[in-house]
């Protein structure tokens, strides 16, 4: 694991969720993010940890794959993330 401490920790997750919230980043680069910063792990290390396949992370971190939401939330769980849909109200 990377050596942050809890302060880094939460800095870099609120900087990582509001990444993602406003489409600075892909799904793939939060997935890297996850496994390099907090983790420090190699893919290999990490898809052991989580347990999926090195390609399929590798696929995801490279957005070369269309995975299933549980997966997704398999791979992010460690980072404390989780997918969910929520439904916009448009006017007609």
């Amino acid at each position: 694991m990377a050596s942050l401490s809890g302060e880094q920790r939460k800095e870099m997750l609120a900087k990582l969720e509001n990444d993602v919230a406003n489409n600075v980043i892909s799904i793939g680069e939060l997935v890297k993010q996850v496994r390099t910063q907090l983790y420090g792990m190699t893919q290999t290390q990490y898809a052991k940890f989580i347990k999926v396949s090195d390609k399929t992370l590798r696929d995801i971190e490279k957005g070369n794959t269309d995975p299933r939401v549980s997966v997704l939330n398999k791979i992010l769980a460690p980072g404390g993330f989780q997918l969910s849909v929520r439904v916009l109200r448009r006017e007609i």
